[in-house]
């Protein structure tokens, strides 16, 4: 196996690996249990894509090349990730006001997550081979992901009340 594609996935692995320090320092220093479940939910899946990368990376230094892995890789496609946004109770709802450094995580988080898919990105585009470009290509959609569910809990902790609004598609009347 070319040692091209080990240094890319120990990239992959290090990238991954700061990702979830970052998340789960964060949570730990999160106000907003929101903001703190989101974070912990990250960080579990930055631990389910090192695990994965380094089975492929073990996998490849040994007898096995990208093509023992299609299945694996088509299969871990089909997976949905779980959204942590639930409904919220009225008394939940009046507790969650927003928190700069939460906020902040939240921003340098989306930062991440932005690096993480441009990198799956170009090693996407650069590869010649089918299964890792199918690989890449499903990081890259797991982090355009966790952009996403970040990006809607800024939304959520940055104007709560609007947010509400949009997500129950009807206006709070005050009384």
């Amino acid at each position: 196996m070319p040692k091209k594609d080990l240094k890319i996935l120990q990239a992959a692995i290090k990238m991954e690996e700061d990702g979830r320090k970052f998340y789960l320092k964060s949570s730990k220093a999160a106000k907003n249990a929101v903001a703190k479940k989101l974070l912990v939910s990250l960080a579990d899946q930055e631990l389910t894509h090192i695990e994965r990368i380094k089975v492929i990376s073990h996998g490849l230094k040994g007898e096995k090349d990208w093509s023992d892995f299609e299945k694996t890789i088509s299969r871990d496609a089909k997976k949905k990730l779980v959204l942590v946004f639930k409904p919220l109770s009225a008394a939940e709802k009046k507790k969650l006001k927003a928190d700069p450094s939460n906020l902040e995580a939240i921003t340098i988080a989306m930062e991440k997550e932005t690096k993480s898919y441009d990198y799956y990105d170009k090693q996407s585009k650069a590869t010649d081979t089918r299964i890792a470009k199918l690989f890449y290509d499903r990081l890259k959609k797991e982090e355009e992901h966790h952009f996403e569910l970040l990006e809607e809990a800024y939304s959520m902790l940055s104007d709560s009340a609007s947010w509400f609004v949009k997500q129950e598609g009807r206006v709070m009347e005050g009384g």
